[in-house]
């Protein structure tokens, strides 16, 4: 007798038959409109509200899937280097027709949002009333994305932190301390961000004082009593595992390595760049520690009221043939992570269960799944294969695309990017020789970048491939084919200077910069 969770196959006909989402009306919230497709395995996406918009989300979302999609990119034709604009003022300014649009919708409406913010708290406080958050709160979520509770509770745990972890004053800092107690280098961390955003890597004084005059710009009078992280500087790749505390349970994904901070592709050392699935260079030791350290801190935070999606960083040392010798918690993103976008696509491409169906099943309290479903489910992870590559602006500037590349199935042979045909997922493409670039492509009259003041490292694409695309000696960096392709990819793009220019409604944001 088969298992729920046997395959995807299996429990789509499960699904069908139970009925489980026959009245649910799923809305996402994130930042990319195509990311709801991980929930799309399962049941239609109604809505959307996102910060981008594209060709592709015109084309497959709007228009295939007939889902109404409210972006502010697609009212504003900007984009931004960063989502507070966003985060801060879409709700406030579109609350009452987004509401609208689903009070028209006949059955539970379900909000999955890739992460929950004020905005949207407000918005269902104020117009939600018959809505459900399938996600955790502001109040929950920040709990856990504090980058220090880990390490106060690392030992509670039983999980490994980096040595000489400690916890510090931003007012307290001292660099001829922390560069003498730390040789090679060490790692800032302010307490609540994400995408490397708050990490920041110090080599040097002129480092340390940068570090410390952002940040004191930017946190005012918060500045010397904001606790920071600080860990040394490891050598050794980023890796990452994505968790799901479900029904008492935690399900687990494949570990991958994240690409973060290549100095070929950005500036900023701590932004996340892509996630190699393919490589599957792990060794059996390190494969299962970490899964078991991911499920260890899934039944932490679920003992203290968390629920569904989680993901996990690591740092990490390597020792000869670059093996990774020793690996570390780095922290915890409490939400749905950058992963989670990809994943389900590669994990159905294997008819295995996408991970995000047990975040819908906690929830949904879908209580057929259980515990030792579960353990069953962990201990199947079958290999996948695919990589994930952002590409962002190089410069500081504002610029529009003028080279009229859409999203598709693309080959790069000899240094010419050839278009094969339409298509947004890996689970489109043929073989290895096949690549796509989708979720974002910037369309014909976005501006990217401030438009007064320009930004550094506006995203602007994917490049989703089945192949492994970091170094097989150096997993910290991408390697020389998958370069060669962005920068055809770039040069395809076509990114040309844009005369600064007021945003309409502006002077209410305090922009430096």
């Amino acid at each position: 007798m088969s298992r729920p969770l046997d395959n995807l196959t299996t429990l789509k006909k499960l699904i069908a038959a139970r009925g489980w989402f026959r009245d649910t009306r799923l809305v996402y919230q994130g930042l990319g409109p195509l990311g709801a497709h991980m929930f799309a395995h399962f049941l239609p996406v109604s809505a959307i509200v996102a910060e981008y918009y594209g060709q592709e989300v015109q084309r497959y979302i709007e228009g295939e899937w007939g889902t109404t999609v409210f972006s502010y990119e697609k009212l504003t034709g900007v984009r931004h280097n960063e989502s507070g604009i966003f985060n801060r003022y879409f709700y406030h300014d579109h609350g009452r027709e987004i509401a609208a649009a689903l009070d028209g919708l006949k059955g539970d409406v379900c909000i999955v949002p890739f992460q929950v913010t004020p905005g949207l708290e407000e918005f269902l406080f104020t117009h939600g009333s018959r809505h459900h958050l399938l996600q955790n709160s502001t109040i929950v979520q920040n709990f856990f994305d504090y980058k220090a509770r880990l390490a106060w509770s690392a030992r509670e745990i039983g999980i490994p932190i980096p040595p000489d972890s400690r916890v510090m004053l931003f007012g307290a800092l001292d660099y001829a301390q922390l560069a003498d107690d730390y040789e090679g280098g060490f790692v800032v961390q302010i307490p609540l961000s994400q995408a490397g955003g708050g990490t920041h890597f110090v080599f040097t004084r002129e480092d340390f004082e940068r570090v410390v005059a952002e940040n004191r710009a930017a946190l005012g009078a918060y500045f010397d009593k904001t606790q920071v992280k600080i860990t040394p500087f490891l050598a050794g790749p980023s890796l990452n595992c994505t968790g799901c505390v479900v029904n008492g349970a935690v399900a687990l994904s494949q570990p991958d390595i994240q690409v973060v901070g290549d100095p070929y592709f950005v500036k900023t050392p701590g932004q996340y760049i892509g996630s190699d699935f393919a490589r599957n260079g792990f060794d059996a030791g390190a494969r299962s520690e970490i899964l078991d350290i991911t499920r260890r801190i899934g039944a932490w935070m679920g003992a203290r009221g968390y629920r569904g999606n989680f993901g996990v960083d690591f740092l990490s040392t390597v020792g000869s043939g670059n093996r990774v010798r020793e690996i570390y918690v780095s922290e915890v993103n409490a939400r749905l992570v950058g992963e989670s976008q990809y994943l389900a696509d590669w994990q159905s491409m294997k008819d295995s269960v996408p991970l995000t169906f047990f975040h819908l099943a906690e929830w949904l309290n879908i209580d057929e799944i259980t515990p030792r479903d579960i353990e069953a489910y962990n201990a199947e992870l079958p290999d996948l294969e695919g990589s994930a590559l952002l590409l962002y602006t190089r410069e500081k500037g504002t610029f529009t695309a003028r080279g009229g590349i859409t999203s598709g199935i693309y080959r790069c042979e000899g240094g010419t990017l050839t278009r094969l045909r339409d298509g947004y997922l890996l689970s489109q493409t043929r073989g290895s020789d096949e690549f796509v670039i989708t979720n974002g492509v910037p369309w014909d009259g976005l501006t990217l970048g401030h438009p007064r003041y320009g930004d550094y490292n506006v995203f602007l694409c994917y490049l989703i491939t089945r192949e492994s695309i970091v170094e097989r000696d150096n997993w910290r960096q991408v390697n020389r084919r998958w370069r060669e392709i962005a920068d055809c990819v770039y040069a395809a793009l076509g990114l040309t200077p844009c005369p600064p220019r007021l945003l309409p409604g502006e002077e209410r944001v305090k922009d430096t910069p």
